[in-house]
């Protein structure tokens, strides 16, 4: 595919799976443009239509980001739709699967890559934020469940107060732990130069430095 072709063609997809995504949430062109404006980049009715039929060139990267918002959607969904075929063309001479196509973009997939990212490198910051989303799902699901069992010895009858107990302090213990490397996570995404993001309100006094 010459690069004419493949531009075109990146551009067709994306007008097509606007128009798919508009229609699945019921929306008019007119009241997707009010939505951009409603998120502070205002896009016409007209410059909506003109995209989804090919009147003009496909959208900037700010317009992008400002679709895929208001169209509820993550932006490597209009750039790269995962049901438009069963091949995607990431580059004028890259063929592979959609799926494929979606995890280079978004760092999934590593390529020949091997081992530890280098550090400081995007693909280093990447991982560092996963690990950290994954870090919170954690602390938040053994946080919870260690609160329930504690409630539950607490309620206990007395021949079972002592199995629930220790139950109870095992969990607390998986969950002390988690947090703790939750925090640590934290930690380390600043000193790499990064932000983490806010943690949840039930994890909020783990970091000193948020709380």
């Amino acid at each position: 595919m010459d690069q004419k072709e493949w531009a075109a063609a990146v551009d067709a997809g994306i007008a097509a799976e606007i128009k798919r995504r508009r229609a699945v949430l019921g929306l008019s062109a007119e009241a997707l443009a009010a939505r951009c404006a409603d998120l502070g980049y205002p896009m016409s009715r007209q410059v909506i239509s003109k995209l989804e039929s090919g009147g003009r060139n496909g959208p900037t990267p700010a317009e992008l980001l400002v679709l895929a918002r208001a169209l509820e959607i993550p932006p490597v969904a209009l750039l790269l739709p995962l049901a438009q075929g069963p091949t995607a063309h990431p580059t004028p001479l890259t063929e592979c699967s959609p799926w494929e196509a979606v995890a280079w973009f978004t760092g999934e997939d590593r390529g020949a890559a091997a081992g530890a990212p280098e550090a400081g490198s995007p693909q280093a910051a990447l991982d560092a934020f996963r690990r950290h989303d994954r870090l919170v799902r954690t602390a938040m699901l053994s946080s919870k469940l260690a609160a329930e069992r504690r409630q539950d010895a607490q309620l206990a009858a007395p021949e079972d107060y002592e199995r629930a107990n220790t139950t109870a302090g095992q969990l607390e213990v998986v969950a002390h732990t988690d947090r703790s490397d939750l925090l640590a996570a934290r930690r380390a995404l600043r000193e790499q130069g990064l932000f983490p993001p806010p943690l949840p309100e039930a994890l909020g006094h783990i970091d000193p430095e948020t709380a």
